[in-house]
């Protein structure tokens, strides 16, 4: 059974420095075949919570009114993913208690309540979605089906008539769209790398999907039966030069994505707003730096504005910081929702939920409020009719009930532990990973998952004291993979960190911290694409030929017996060494190569396919493929 990947993604262990990636599409979607009957998507039985207002965006906390709670009030749940556990559970929102724990097929990411109260939960790690029913009595869900679907599934989003649900793949780089109520597969869209929230416009006519890298906001139209594709660069103006184009400042952390609620809000003309929280990137200009991007503010928490109806945006940079970085801005931002004017983002490392001024042009600079929770929030849900929002966080497994009108500290309340989850060791270095402004790890206050989201990689290339570095990928790329660093002159993790800290200015973590840190980082795992479909089986079986021949070369360095590594620096291009004791850089791994963009130490290359023509390095010999081998060789590398 491959939905429940998480123990198999050790296989082949990977190397922690390589950062390349093509930016073209995955293998052809093949619809998969469904775990169980279509039929058994369906529901049984009448009653049970139902969906609580018009929410049709996903989060890892959703809201549902249930039946009639002991003060005779219509009952307020909230249905938790618990990351940590495969379980769904069930909080009474008033009572602050929670009433039920629903097991389920593999550990769920975000959850959605659909039009007739059945529950779909993404199972990420399991490529998979898994939809249940409400009991009449508010007790565990029933599960009904669990759908197959490509690598990574996070978000998913309802259309206004709930007849279709669409579904985000951040590994499989793919929307899939589902019938509602058997989870028959649609149709399925390929869109750029790492997508993550989804909404679907008001009139039911596209979708908008956020992208973890590159600001950027695809725009599917789902009233043609080619659902093409648009890119909205979501990128900040300057708002002294309004008709410039947006400057050459990278984007970063697009997870979430909400819109004005189109049904009951009070400003008309608020209506056609999305809004994207994200990070905007002064990287550097590619030269040496003496620490990692440029000295004026590394990055800066944004929330673009986007006009859906001209799939623009509007977003104007007013007011940016001259130096630095604000120890308290909102760097990671994870979940948005919004509610009549206001815009509610959770932020990890600053742990907590903030309040924005939704009409402004530049919310992230028109903060109202900010409430503290627990550490890790992951999501939050917001139920318009109490106005109070439910913030869920996945660090600390707490639930905090925040009413969103008065002056009262956020009620919480404290999630037990139901099946063996993350060790104490993996916790604390989960929450280090993540913390803002800590002063041990940076002088900035980025945090390691500033660069690492989800302990991947940012797709971007840094300025630093050696020049242009490209960031390398995190997850399974570090067993048997040492040295460690693009020169590799670090023969232990540890080591290699102590060195990054330095990159940042900050004065290191020692002892028991840096040693969960060390554990958080070696227990990620990438996420495991399926078996490839029958028609790419002899292309990559010629890509594996061609990577083994000595005409290439390819498997010279990257030894597929050792991790695709070979542990010996290499002088790769003219020009590149710096010292007479300089010998080049280490050999990366090419393990889950087709993850992360784009290619080289500097970034110089966009695609795998600009790799292997280009004639300015000494890697192996493509240059002499014709363009089927070459397709071939990508097809191969994409499977590692």
């Amino acid at each position: 059974d491959m939905r429940n990947h998480r123990d198999l993604a050790w296989v082949g262990g990977c190397a922690f420095l390589f950062s390349a990636c093509a930016r073209s599409a995955l293998p052809a979607p093949v619809p998969p075949a469904p775990a169980h009957p279509v039929s058994a998507c369906e529901r049984l039985h009448a009653g049970g919570a139902e969906r609580l207002g018009s929410v049709r965006q996903s989060s890892s906390v959703a809201l549902a009114q249930g039946k009639s709670a002991p003060s005779g009030k219509p009952r307020v749940v909230a249905y938790v993913a618990d990351t940590d556990e495969p379980t769904l559970r069930t909080i009474d929102v008033e009572t602050r208690q929670e009433i039920a724990s629903s097991p389920l097929k593999g550990r769920p990411e975000q959850v959605l309540v659909l039009a007739d109260g059945r529950v779909a939960v993404s199972l990420r790690a399991s490529n998979a979605v898994e939809v249940l029913e409400p009991s009449a009595d508010d007790a565990a869900l029933a599960s009904r089906c669990v759908i197959d679907t490509r690598a990574e599934p996070v978000a998913l989003a309802a259309t206004p008539d709930d007849a279709t649900i669409l579904v985000t793949s951040g590994w499989g780089r793919a929307v899939t769209a589902f019938d509602a109520k058997t989870m028959t597969s649609k149709f399925e869209v390929s869109v750029p790398r790492d997508p993550r929230g989804i909404i679907v416009s008001d009139d039911g006519e596209r979708a908008f999907v956020a992208h973890v890298v590159e600001a950027r906001m695809s725009v599917i139209d789902l009233t043609t039966m080619d659902h093409a594709v648009r890119n909205v660069d979501v990128r900040a103006r300057l708002a002294s030069e309004p008709d410039v184009e947006p400057s050459a400042r990278k984007g970063c952390q697009g997870f979430a994505l909400t819109k004005v609620d189109g049904a009951g809000d009070s400003k008309a003309k608020m209506i056609d707003r999305v809004f994207a929280p994200m990070v905007s990137v002064n990287a550097g200009d590619g030269s040496e730096s003496s620490g990692y991007g440029s000295e004026s503010p590394s990055e800066i928490s944004e929330v673009a504005v986007v006009d859906a109806s001209a799939e623009r945006t509007l977003t104007r940079a007013v007011r940016l910081p001259s130096s630095g970085t604000a120890l308290a801005e909102c760097l990671l931002p994870r979940a948005a929702a919004y509610d009549d004017g206001a815009l509610y983002v959770t932020c990890l490392g600053i742990d907590a939920l903030l309040k924005l001024d939704a009409r402004s042009l530049d919310p992230a600079r028109a903060e109202l409020k900010r409430w503290p929770v627990a550490g890790g929030p992951t999501g939050v849900a917001v139920d318009h009719a109490n106005h109070r929002a439910v913030v869920w966080s996945q660090f600390d497994r707490e639930v905090a009930i925040v009413d969103l009108e008065g002056e009262a500290p956020p009620a919480r309340l404290a999630v037990s532990r139901r099946a063996a989850g993350i060790t104490a060791n993996v916790a604390l270095g989960r929450k280090l990973f993540h913390q803002m402004g800590d002063a041990r790890i940076s002088s900035d206050g980025r945090a390691c998952a500033s660069c690492h989201p989800d302990g991947k990689e940012d797709a971007i290339t840094w300025s630093t004291p050696d020049g242009p570095r490209q960031t390398p990928m995190l997850a399974g790329r570090l067993a048997d993979t040492a040295p460690y660093g693009w020169m590799g002159s670090s023969d232990k993790l540890k080591d290699h960190l102590k060195k990054t800290f330095e990159r940042l200015s900050g004065s290191g973590l020692e002892g028991a911290e840096l040693s969960a840190l060390v554990d958080y980082i070696s227990s990620l795992t990438p996420p495991i694409e399926r078996k490839l479909p029958a028609d790419r089986d002899k292309l990559v079986v010629r890509g594996r030929e061609l990577f083994e021949s000595a005409g290439t070369a390819c498997g010279t360095c990257h030894d597929a017996g050792h991790a695709f590594v070979d542990g010996v620096r290499h002088v790769v291009m003219a020009g590149l060494v710096r010292s007479p004791g300089d010998e080049g850089f280490d050999t990366p791994s090419l393990r889950f190569v087709a993850g992360t963009a784009p290619y080289f130490h500097d970034g110089r290359y966009k695609t795998l396919d600009d790799v292997l023509i280009a004639p300015d390095h000494a890697m192996g010999s493509s240059t002499h493929l014709s363009r089927q081998d070459r397709a071939a060789l990508v097809a191969y590398l994409e499977t590692l």
